[in-house]
């Protein structure tokens, strides 16, 4: 079976753009789409193994923070809550996407690239570029990312490759699960 895994960058609203990163052997393919039918569309046509998502995917079970996210921060892992006023339409949007791509079969996980890129630099070193993750994983750019959607989508693919191959840590608790490259 072909390796093949995608990042999405998920953004709140249709307006502003969504970064994906698709990993199929051992090249990177970055693109940045609007809408979420072509989101679903470029999803559906590849269907990976594992969609990794920058988005919220569930809710906190009491307040506007979730135990997760609460574990992320001591772990030194800042991310924001999904219920904070500038994340409601992300987590609507990212959990609507995450229904739709389960009840096609397909696997989904949360993640934060930010804090993977974090995560890897604690094994890799402090100066480390996109460029170096790819070549450390032996992967290259057919598409260099553009933007920073398209980066932290390069960062969610990698995520889930690293999970692929038993590399990560799933920060887990009653209310969602973030996974993390292992450091």
């Amino acid at each position: 079976m072909d390796l093949l895994v995608m990042g999405v960058d998920l953004a709140g609203s249709i307006l502003r753009p969504t970064g994906l990163a698709i990993v199929h052997e051992r090249s990177v393919t970055c693109m940045t789409l609007y809408s979420s039918e072509d989101i679903v569309k470029v999803i559906a046509k590849t269907r990976p193994r594992l969609i990794a998502i920058d988005a919220p995917l569930s809710l906190p079970l009491n307040g506007r923070m979730r135990c997760v996210d609460r574990m992320m921060h001591k772990l030194g892992f800042p991310v924001l809550p999904p219920l904070f006023p500038g994340m409601k339409a992300l987590t609507i949007r990212g959990l609507i996407l995450k229904a739709l791509l389960e009840e096609s079969g397909m696997n989904v996980i949360e993640v934060h690239p930010r804090s993977s890129l974090k995560a890897l630099k604690r094994i890799w070193g402090r100066s480390l570029s996109l460029s170096d993750i790819a070549s450390k994983l032996g992967l290259c750019f057919s598409h260099n990312p553009k933007n920073k959607h398209e980066e932290d989508a390069f960062l969610a693919a990698i995520t889930a490759l690293l999970h692929l191959r038993g590399r990560t840590r799933v920060i887990s608790c009653v209310d969602g699960e973030i996974v993390l490259p292992r450091w």
